[in-house]
């Protein structure tokens, strides 16, 4: 049966013409599906919410994570804050990153969320991925693979084996077919044991799904136990992609009067001290022109260390 408008005086009266052009548009109103993020479970992340369940989130995040944000409510400076949640005091840092890909209609945001509790060593982590304000996947972290929180908890089942650093993100940048996330890790541990590294995850666009694919350790300074004499050295490695595949430079035992002239102080010998993605580059790449590396390989294809089945 087709569609016949009221004629009324010979023009077609406005409430039927309104409905005409509800109809010829609605195919047009119909909401987007909104990104997807995925793959993250390879580093040992926890799918908590996608674009319709968030009910693994827990209830002090509510606020953070509301189910749409307004574009200009996105902020790319880090915002803290102190909440208890029953008897335990939480301290919040919030900063959100606009991720820059290559195809002119996106407008991803991802917010990244780490929560830590007064003097703890380790802190949790989410991020939740926004499309037009519109919020999609959400995933947790934390490097200890006991972690748990309540009846909202996750235990992450890291490998036992693997002792795995704090995460906060950076920078972004896009990339040929996705965007990269500069990562800082850090863990410290008790009796002196640090470590400090730089990693680049890769994310590539696969129809409407922003994909973990790959990752490169960019750098990373590792101190051991205090062993007497061997307390102020410092392993440094680096990692770059070389005739298709990754090579790995190991520098073992590093002074720290080469560090110094390389333009490091360690995390406990610099009052002032704090991560810098640039300096810490130019440092490893100082050392490289000044000792010789143990080298190694892996394939793309072949997990990282921090990536499940990887060693």
């Amino acid at each position: 049966m087709g569609f016949h408008p009221i004629v009324l005086g010979g023009r077609v009266c406005s409430i039927c013409r309104c409905l005409i052009f509800a109809v010829v548009l609605a195919p047009m109103l119909v909401a987007q599906p909104v990104t997807r993020l995925q793959g993250l479970d390879r580093l040992y992340f926890e799918h908590v919410g996608g674009d319709d369940d968030h009910s693994e989130v827990p209830s002090f995040l509510a606020k953070f994570l509301p189910p749409e944000i307004r574009v200009s409510k996105f902020s790319l400076r880090k915002a803290a804050r102190e909440i208890m949640d029953g008897k335990l005091e939480l301290h919040i840092e919030t900063r959100d990153f606009n991720l820059p890909l290559q195809r002119t209609s996106s407008d991803l945001w991802l917010r990244q969320i780490i929560v830590g509790t007064g003097a703890a060593r380790i802190t949790w982590l989410w991020w939740a991925l926004y499309d037009h304000g519109r919020r999609s996947d959400v995933w947790y972290f934390s490097a200890d693979p006991d972690s748990w929180y309540g009846k909202f908890g996750h235990k992450n089942r890291i490998d036992s084996s693997k002792v795995l650093s704090n995460y906060e993100i950076e920078a972004v940048s896009a990339s040929a077919d996705g965007v990269e996330l500069q990562v800082y890790g850090s863990m410290f541990r008790p009796g002196g044991a640090w470590w400090i590294t730089g990693k680049t995850f890769s994310f590539s666009m696969q129809n409407e799904t922003l994909r973990f694919t790959r990752v490169l350790n960019t750098f990373g300074f590792f101190q051991g136990y205090d062993l007497g004499d061997t307390r102020d050295l410092v392993d440094v490695t680096t990692e770059q992609e070389v005739s298709g595949r990754f090579q790995i430079q190991n520098y073992d035992k590093i002074q720290e009067s080469m560090l110094r002239v390389c333009g490091f102080g360690g995390p406990f010998t610099d009052e002032d001290w704090k991560f810098n993605w640039r300096r810490l580059e130019r440092t490893a790449h100082c050392i490289a022109e000044r000792v010789k590396a143990r080298v190694s390989y892996r394939n793309f294809d072949q997990p990282s260390f921090i990536e499940r089945g990887g060693k």
